[in-house]
């Protein structure tokens, strides 16, 4: 088995639900670390999806709903620590204002037996 750690490039989330980090074919993704950081200075609602390979953001598979970031915040979803993702999922997510909240994190990515 191998488990290689990759990082989740920091990215400003725009105001639709877009991919941050796609699980490759043939192994398990596990989050290991996962940041949001309000850089506005007024609160920012931000939603994180757990999206099924070939599937869409959905309330079915939502894993933090409008949550309020506060100006300046920086917030580790507990929610999101540990969550796997197999081959071809996603994390996507999004932000209620383009361009003020940034995503950032790690994954250890698992392949073989």
């Amino acid at each position: 088995m191998q488990r290689i750690p990759k990082a989740i490039p920091a990215a400003q989330l725009t105001t639709s639900a877009a991919t941050y980090y796609t699980a490759p074919g043939g192994t398990v993704g596990t989050i290991n670390n996962l940041s949001l950081t309000n850089t506005s200075v007024n609160p920012v609602a931000v939603t994180l999806y757990r999206v099924p390979s070939g599937g869409s953001p959905a309330a079915s598979n939502t894993i933090l709903a409008a949550f309020s970031l506060s100006a300046g915040q920086t917030y580790v979803p507990p929610q999101a620590i540990g969550l796997q993702l197999d081959a071809g999922m996603t994390l996507q997510a999004m932000a209620a204002t383009g361009a003020a909240v940034t995503l950032a994190g790690g994954v250890y990515e698992t392949s073989g037996s």
